[in-house]
């Protein structure tokens, strides 16, 4: 049984349908039809498209203006980190800053949101340890591994320090791009 949604805004009217197979066009030359898929299945193609997009921008970039393009994008991934800080406390009900497994739940829904599978290896009070086993962009970031050693250990930087918490660096300690087993956060607070 297909899925219909219908929402109507101020210009128009929004109409998908989700269906099992996607029908050839016909007649029905507005509604939108999307296949209707696991949301994990769609994450990942999200994610990965998202690694590809990434790396064919940053590589290029890099490989011609050095680490002027890196240093620049560390600054914009700080400030994204920022920015959603106080969001990400919220929606996974942060409630402790100084548990690092509680902060951890930061990672949990960035993983969640770009198909990263993994596990917690150490979940104490003073420091937390992820282990993270698949990701749809590790292939793609491959070609380009300073998107996961720089960029987004710059945002989980910006995060820490728009919530006035310390922890060691580095954050990111292993990648799958880089030739590990898996990538490792480590999520330890300073004294």
């Amino acid at each position: 049984m297909a899925r219909r949604v219908e929402r109507k805004y101020e210009h128009g009217t929004h109409v998908a349908e989700y269906v099992s197979e996607i029908p050839p066009l016909g007649e029905d030359r507005k509604t939108i039809f999307l296949p209707d898929t696991e949301v994990d299945r769609m994450v990942e193609l999200g994610g990965r498209t998202l690694g590809i997009f990434l790396t064919e921008i940053l590589f290029p970039l890099g490989e011609r203006f050095g680490d002027e393009v890196w240093e620049i994008a560390k600054k914009a991934m700080y400030e994204v980190g920022r920015r959603r800080a106080a969001s990400l406390v919220r929606i996974m009900k942060i409630n402790d800053l100084n548990d690092a497994r509680c902060l951890g739940r930061i990672m949990d829904i960035e993983d969640n949101n770009s198909g990263v599978r993994g596990e917690w290896v150490e979940t104490g009070k003073k420091r937390a340890v992820k282990h993270e086993y698949e990701c749809s962009q590790a292939k793609a970031y491959e070609k380009c591994p300073r998107i996961c050693s720089v960029l987004l250990e710059a945002m989980e930087q910006g995060t820490f320090d728009e919530l006035g918490v310390k922890v060691k660096k580095p954050l990111i300690t292993k990648i799958l791009p880089g030739g590990d087993p898996y990538c490792e956060v480590v999520v330890e607070l300073e004294d």
